[in-house]
């Protein structure tokens, strides 16, 4: 008969991967997700603050850094922090799997595991829940690689700033509610643990 931690366990292992299959096993895997969001955490911090930076000193008429060269490094910076928060959760995910091995049943794992299955179901359909982010992204990637290949100027690029900002946002809030509910649930039945 199938309990509710296998239930759980089965809910944990739904959660799709940006980096194919499990193979390897849990330490692996954990492993090698600290090293690609550490890797991805690094580059966003690099990348998005020099994007800051130049979108900052452009509005005070300084530009330290020139907008008009920064096409390659918003391409960077946005297919980092689209992978960054997926990253994440999967690490958070694998740690909890590896934690509650030694729980057994006990009253309310029903509700919390509901719980967990509607976050990943919201996770696994990233095409559907993210299509203002989809569209930003393909707009922004447009208007750099635009601005990356021309040999002139492109006019258009100084309208990039808010977008590129709206994006950056959007991911971050997102990422911050989502992680939010995430821990909580996982908190909850963590509680329980040896």
């Amino acid at each position: 008969m199938k309990t509710k931690i296998d239930e759980r366990k089965n809910i944990i292992i739904s959660l799709k991967t940006n980096y194919g299959e499990r193979k390897k096993g849990i330490e692996k895997r954990i492993q090698y997700l600290k090293i690609m969001s550490s890797i991805n955490l690094i580059l966003i911090i690099f990348c998005g603050g020099i994007l800051l930076v130049s979108i900052i000193s452009g509005q005070f008429g300084n530009e330290l850094i020139k907008w008009q060269k920064m096409g390659l490094l918003a391409i960077l910076s946005l297919s980092c922090i689209l992978n960054l928060p997926n990253e994440l959760y999967e690490l958070k995910l694998l740690k909890h799997l590896k934690r509650i091995n030694a729980v057994s049943e006990f009253n309310g794992i029903e509700k919390l595991n509901n719980e967990l299955k509607s976050i990943i179901e919201n996770l696994n359909n990233r095409l559907k829940n993210n299509w203002l982010v989809i569209i930003l992204a393909i707009g922004i990637i447009f208007m750099g690689m635009i601005q990356v290949i021309s040999e002139s100027i492109n006019p258009y690029w100084n309208y990039m700033k808010s977008p590129i900002l709206l994006f950056f946002g959007i991911v971050t809030v997102r990422y911050l509610t989502t992680n939010k509910k995430l821990t909580k649930n996982i908190n909850e039945i963590e509680k329980y643990c040896s």
